[in-house]
């Protein structure tokens, strides 16, 4: 379908990031043109929903697909918002070490010169990541408009973002601290990864997913390397030693 790939388009902000600093955008160019691409984007998407009564004749179908789609917005919007929190945070990080050598090694013109082009790559990440979001926005409506002319009740998703436990952990190292922390409560030889690792995916993130795939927690299991142990049971120690110093 042309939406899917109309939400693949827009729920990611391509960032061109070096030591340095973040190089924003190569097909940026200006506000109105890369606005009209994404309206060129958001025209073909309008085009075969509006057709959808004609391409799916049930309209029990067709709720479903209003509702996966509301749903798929929904998850991309705060997705898009991740990626870019992080890439700031990244680049907030390089900037202080370059800071540093500006400091002390390389002239201050060339100090300035360096933060100014730090703030123009800043100010197109969020005139993008806005540019991004508005025609979220826009394809949520239409979506209500079209499933309340169909008479069709969307039932979506909380919009709110679900609450996760931030973590430091790779989805392999999550994987493997928690099951080891079940082992500790539950001896049952009939236990249900598969539910567990659907928990796990839904209540956590990791370093490089703010939203892990339950599939690869539920294989990584039984499929931990041995960095993965190492890691796991370095901060096993740190958290026994912990609770040691505290009853102490």
């Amino acid at each position: 379908m042309v939406a899917y790939d109309f939400i693949e388009k827009i729920g990611k902000i391509k960032i061109n990031y070096r030591r340095k600093c973040l190089g924003v955008l190569e097909e940026f160019t200006s506000e109105a043109a890369y606005n009209d691409k994404l309206d060129k984007y958001f025209r073909e998407f309008r085009k075969e929903i509006i057709n959808l009564p004609f391409l799916i004749n049930t309209r029990q179908s067709r709720k479903t697909i209003l509702n996966n789609l509301h749903d798929e917005f929904l998850l991309t919007k705060e997705l898009l918002n991740g990626q870019v929190n992080r890439t700031l945070k990244e680049n907030y990080d390089c900037i202080f070490k370059r800071k540093c050598c500006f400091k002390y090694v390389y002239p201050r013109f060339l100090k300035k010169r360096y933060l100014t082009k730090v703030r123009s790559a800043y100010q197109k990440l969020h005139l993008v990541c806005l540019l991004h979001n508005n025609k979220i926005e826009e394809a949520l409506e239409m979506l209500k408009s079209i499933a309340l002319n169909d008479g069709i009740e969307l039932k979506t998703i909380e919009e709110a973002s679900v609450e996760r436990i931030k973590t430091n952990l790779s989805s392999p190292e999550l994987a493997f601290l928690s099951i080891h922390i079940m082992k500790k409560i539950a001896h049952d030889k009939d236990f249900n990864r598969t539910l567990f690792s659907n928990i796990i995916a839904d209540h956590f993130s990791t370093k490089k997913a703010e939203a892990p795939k339950a599939s690869q927690i539920r294989k990584q299991f039984t499929e931990a390397n041995d960095n993965v142990k190492k890691n796991v049971g370095k901060l096993l120690t740190e958290l026994s030693a912990t609770c040691m110093s505290e009853h102490s």
